[in-house]
């Protein structure tokens, strides 16, 4: 599926060569009329490279996250591998271990995911999204969880009202 495409200004690539994960507002050039708050799109430099594919949020200075530096499709098996790394990551920190079951098992930029966190309790995750495209995934991120933590969780809560420009509210899997 072809994503709508923003192109950067020449110069401004540069950060994102780095894997920074915010686009500003300031250093687009040129993107869809039609575009909307949570649209997935692939940047591309100012001679139409490809930099990476991310969520478009206007109204504030950060108008795309960056989700992706590589050209992949955005879909559950993107979803499955996010929560899988974390995961795996966690793991060889020792975490979860005998001393707690409660930690960060996603945390936005860090694992490269800005805009979302996740954080398990015991036998419960919690999923706060900080953008209105991660918002838009989370049906695909609860069910990454169910997948990667299989028999690990009972409940999955997304909690996002007080984290959202606008109130999408909160639910649970």
């Amino acid at each position: 599926m072809e994503l709508k495409a923003i192109k950067l200004k020449k110069g401004k690539e540069v950060s994102m060569a780095r894997k920074h994960p915010w686009v500003f507002s300031g250093a687009i050039q040129q993107m869809p009329k039609d575009i909307q708050d949570g649209d997935l799109v692939d940047v591309w430099s100012y001679d139409m490279k490809y930099l990476g594919t991310g969520h478009y949020q206007g109204g504030g200075s950060i108008a795309v996250r960056v989700i992706s530096f590589t050209k992949r499709t955005i879909d559950q098996s993107f979803w499955n591998d996010i929560v899988l790394n974390a995961k795996v990551f966690r793991q060889s920190l020792g975490i979860p271990s005998s001393q707690t079951d409660t930690y960060r098992l996603l945390h936005g930029e860090g694992d490269g995911i800005p805009g979302l966190i996740i954080d398990i309790y015991h036998h419960i995750a919690v999923i706060q999204c900080h953008s209105i495209g991660t918002h838009m995934a989370a049906e695909m991120i609860g069910q990454a969880l169910i997948s990667i933590f299989a028999g690990e969780l009972d409940t999955i809560y997304l909690r996002c009202k007080e984290t959202l420009p606008e109130n999408y509210g909160s639910k649970s899997f």
